[in-house]
């Protein structure tokens, strides 16, 4: 079993995050473990984060604040590990919370058998209304060749990716010298995860739903953050993927559909991209994108896995085989135009509901 004894490093970062971060770190320092050191990274923020942040150095020895100017959550983060002194890292969210024996429950299964470098734990999600429970489908230790057998599956229910799901050991960190990309805002996560794994040997997996992430509606997703190169960024983590399963000899049939499905949804995030309110292209130039995916060597040479997807997948496969391009036009304009009035109608009845629970 874990003693008590291993220092876990909690790294924080912190930007604008002043309506959930007491919550966020009262959850933190209420672990049964004792025995940790909470290093809130202040990321330039222009509210009260920063002050808040200090109120907790104060009446906790525990916590070490660092402030920089912004320079966005992965720079963040390799501050953090810089600063980090304990054998073991954890990574939390600003806006999430944690269960109160989460530590103490990874630093226990870590500690279980030797050479055990990473261990998963399952997780709840929530908008602030719904709850979605995710519990991995398999737990125990396993090798890393017998955990990359369940890469894609794992993947796709959330388990690779994120990083406030998992405790690492600071030595492989430091010893490799992993740090987070800062060049890219989306996918550091799993391009840290991915060098991560390839010095693992073995991976504890536990059931326990020890973390509590919140959904935001601003929060940095695909759909709600407009980038011009969005569909690179996708195409650049995919081939990161393909090239570590295939260096270490798990690019086997399951993990190939599953990253070549991967592929088809990323297809359908551009297009949907291309309708974005953020995105002030012109329907000719709109029009001249979807031409260009429907021409794409390697859309067409990918063509079957979009009908292994989603209906919406297998529908604009279908239009894409038979270059319908108006009709894939329309779809994504119309689909767009009923989103954003969905999500006005959700914002008022969400502040009403505040409304009537005030009075």
């Amino acid at each position: 079993m874990g003693s008590n004894n291993h220092v876990v490093s909690i790294i924080v970062p912190v930007y604008n995050a002043e309506a959930y971060l007491k919550n966020c770190v009262d959850s933190i320092l209420s672990q049964t473990y004792e025995n940790i050191e909470v290093i809130l990274v202040n990321d330039g923020s222009t509210d009260k984060s920063g002050r808040i942040c200090e109120e907790y150095k104060k009446i906790d020895h525990r916590v070490k604040v660092i402030h920089q100017k912004n320079s966005g959550p992965s720079v963040a983060r390799n501050k953090g590990l810089d600063a980090a002194t304990g054998t073991y890292i954890q990574f939390v969210d600003a806006d999430d919370k944690v269960e109160p024996d989460m530590t103490r429950k990874l630093v226990e299964a870590m500690e279980q058998r030797e050479n055990i470098q990473l261990v998963v734990c399952g997780f709840n999600e929530t908008d602030g209304f719904m709850v979605s429970r995710n519990v991995p489908f398999i737990e125990g230790v396993y090798s890393k060749k017998e955990f990359l057998n369940f890469f894609g599956r794992l993947f796709r229910h959330s388990f690779i990716g994120y990083l406030w799901n998992k405790l690492y050991d600071t030595e492989f960190i430091r010893k490799f010298r992993i740090y987070f990309r800062e060049n890219i805002d989306l996918g550091e996560d799993l391009l840290f995860n991915l060098e991560y794994l390839e010095v693992c040997n073995q991976i504890a997996i536990i059931k326990d739903q020890l973390y509590g992430y919140l959904v935001q509606q601003n929060s940095n997703s695909l759909t709600k953050i407009y980038r011009n190169n969005l569909l690179d960024i996708q195409q650049m983590l995919l081939q990161r993927m393909r090239e570590f399963l295939i260096k270490n000899g798990k690019y086997t049939e399951e993990n190939k559909i599953f990253i070549e499905m991967l592929y088809a949804s990323s297809i359908i995030s551009y297009l949907d991209s291309l309708f974005h309110i953020d995105n002030h292209l012109g329907s000719y130039d709109r029009k001249k994108q979807i031409q260009e995916i429907i021409d794409s060597e390697i859309v067409i040479k990918n063509i079957n896995y979009f009908y292994r997807g989603s209906i919406q997948q297998q529908l604009i496969g279908f239009l894409i085989r038979y270059r319908m391009s108006s009709l894939i036009y329309c779809f994504f304009k119309i689909k767009n135009i009923l989103r954003y009035k969905t999500k006005g109608l959700f914002y008022l009845l969400k502040s009403l509901n505040r409304i009537s629970s005030h009075q």
